[in-house]
């Protein structure tokens, strides 16, 4: 994921996110404001952004508001996120 490159600026805003996924503004506006997407609904999230043709991926939905940088923690810049689909299937970031 690219500096400053946000899943709603992806979207193409709350609004029409909101609309896509089929949730209230509201709802997807506090998504934004806690930086983070529910974890039940990430699949569904990146299901449809792939199915719209959004250039998203498992770390867009994981990390909406970009990836934090490495801290001492450990956590890499490059780690790979997997995302679990609902059949149980297991994606890696920038797989479709």
């Amino acid at each position: 994921m690219k500096q400053g490159e946000t899943l709603f600026g992806i979207w193409g805003g709350i609004r029409r996110m909101a609309r896509d996924l089929n949730r209230a503004a509201s709802t997807v506006h506090g998504w934004k404001k806690e930086g983070r997407i529910p974890a039940e609904k990430q699949p569904h999230v990146l299901e449809v952004g792939l199915a719209l043709g959004l250039p998203i991926t498992a770390d867009h939905v994981v990390f909406p508001l970009g990836r934090p940088a490495a801290d001492a923690s450990g956590i890499s810049e490059q780690a790979s996120t997997v995302c679990f689909n609902q059949a149980g299937k297991m994606k890696r970031a920038g797989e479709a």
